[in-house]
């Protein structure tokens, strides 16, 4: 809920931000392409189970609870101008689990003129930047399944937070191995469209 109601007023913020600049001539935005967009992964309506390895047969369902937008000034300007005539789209998916009391996982995309900068996390305190010209790091097993795969080192002892993470551009979060020493592995994901 805390995350709903602040999207919603950093949208709300960045609607007036856009009818200030009424007077100020030609705004252009940069929109990511629905290619940039494939790297947010989960859809409306995508349900994500995963394999709790740390209690036998035990399954963690995972939904997409929301897809948050905003737009931003452009490099260069800042929030304070009067008129920011180049703006850049930030785009943020997040899932949850079912209960809400695991860490949620967040892709985020940010699109700027000359660049596309993609970051994926867990919770608030942990989060990867990834490289859209940078090929997968390796090669790992998922249940019966091999990835190519980003292999991401959480740096924090937190017990909810990662020990490792596998994440691709095709399944998303692959492998989340938490300090606690819960481990989730990917099922698969369903209802997409």
């Amino acid at each position: 809920m805390k995350t709903l109601v602040k999207s919603f007023f950093l949208l709300i913020f960045a609607s007036m931000a856009l009818a200030s600049c009424d007077n100020c001539g030609e705004i252009t935005i940069t929109e990511p392409t629905p290619e940039d967009s494939q790297w947010l992964v989960y859809g409306a309506g995508d349900t994500v189970k995963f394999k709790n390895l740390s209690v036998d047969g035990d399954t963690v369902t995972y939904f997409r609870t929301g897809i948050y937008v905003q737009s931003l000034p452009g490099d260069g300007y800042s929030v304070t101008d009067d008129c920011i005539e180049q703006r850049n789209t930030q785009l943020t998916n997040i899932i949850e689990d079912q209960q809400r009391q695991l860490p949620f996982m967040a892709t985020y995309i940010l699109k700027k003129p000359d660049s596309l900068i993609i970051k994926v996390g867990i919770g608030t305190n942990v989060a990867w930047e990834i490289s859209p010209n940078d090929d997968p790091t390796e090669e790992v097993s998922v249940g019966d399944k091999k990835f190519n795969a980003y292999v991401l080192e959480g740096s924090t002892t937190n017990a909810n937070d990662p020990k490792t993470v596998y994440f691709n551009k095709e399944k998303g979060f692959l492998m989340v191995e938490l300090n606690n020493g819960n481990r989730f592995e990917l099922i698969d994901i369903f209802n997409r469209k």
